[in-house]
């Protein structure tokens, strides 16, 4: 019988094929292929517009003709001896305050409760979070029409009740429209901030609270010394979005009271739209987003700050 002799595999052939070129793209490659079309959308709808902003606000920019002038600072030192351009900038601090200080509140109140284990709250979730998911064009339709001086059905109960004489409509009302579009901005994102704290909860640990009960801490000093820590981070990253969103939140107040009545309720947001097409100094309106937006890239870093004091409490 003649022996069949195994032949060695050729190592010039190995190192050849694995030197042959691989075809298709890397990971590398291929996600960096796939951030394009998002970076493409920064840049055109994000980056672009705000450099435009920047450029326009040192100009007298013609509203037809897109005919510059050069002005230099001079669009800046007229925001600040613009009365309305201070009075709306005010409004708007105590908007973004206001609105930041009672969702922080309510949502990590609503949050707690929807994490007791209470009967039903799987029911509540969901009713909760049903504000968030309505669009803000029809929550002010609603609220509009629920507060119509004429046929109101707010108006409608507050008389059945007896607790007013006459049809309300705070959203016309100097004294009380800010208050009105803040507790309607309330209703629609408090949902968002339980939302994020609910999913913080849901992975604390057990063992934290039990250890700090043992130790004889009651519920407030559970909440104080475990859960408000453990949730922190997670809130104010919430609170971040919120703010930035707030502040150049347009479509609530602008569909609910259009900055009326006399301009009791013009924010930033509106202000920029009456400079910019009612007034037609896109200079001006320029120089005020910049300053707003210069203002949160400075609210930014001290939330940014927080966090990581938050992170670096929490282990």
């Amino acid at each position: 019988m003649t022996a069949v002799s195994r032949t060695s595999p050729n190592p010039a052939a190995a190192r050849t094929r694995d030197r042959a070129p691989r075809r298709g793209l890397s990971d590398r490659a291929l996600g960096t292929l796939m951030l394009v079309p998002a970076l493409l959308l920064l840049l055109v709808f994000g980056v672009y517009p705000f450099l435009a902003s920047v450029l326009d606000s040192f100009f007298q920019v013609d509203f037809l003709t897109r005919e510059h002038t050069f002005l230099g600072l001079d669009n800046y030192r007229r925001l600040w001896e613009n009365p309305a351009v201070r009075g709306a900038f005010g409004r708007s601090v105590l908007w973004v305050a206001g609105n930041i200080v009672i969702q922080a509140v309510a949502g990590v109140a609503v949050a707690l409760l929807l994490n007791a284990g209470l009967r039903g709250q799987n029911l509540a979730r969901g009713l909760v979070l049903f504000p968030y998911v309505v669009p803000a064009v029809v929550a002010a339709m609603v609220f509009r029409f629920a507060f119509n001086d004429t046929s109101g059905m707010a108006g409608y109960l507050l008389r059945t009740l007896g607790l007013s004489d006459t049809l309300v409509n705070p959203f016309a009302d100097p004294a009380t429209v800010m208050l009105a579009l803040v507790a309607v901005n309330c209703w629609k994102y408090v949902p968002f901030i339980v939302i994020v704290v609910l999913a913080r909860l849901q992975t604390l640990p057990g063992e934290l609270r039990e250890a700090a009960a043992l130790d004889g801490a009651g519920r407030f000093g559970v909440f104080r010394y475990v859960t408000l820590p453990w949730i922190a981070p997670a809130l104010i990253v919430a609170m971040l979005m919120r703010t930035i969103w707030t502040a150049y939140d347009f479509d609530l107040p602008y569909l609910l009271s259009g900055g009326g009545p006399m301009d009791t309720s013009t924010t930033v947001p509106l202000e920029i739209k009456k400079l910019a097409f009612a007034d037609q100094d896109l200079g001006l309106a320029s120089a005020l987003a910049v300053c707003v937006a210069i203002l949160l890239v400075a609210g930014a870093r001290l939330y940014l700050r927080a966090y990581r004091a938050s992170e670096d409490a929490t282990g």
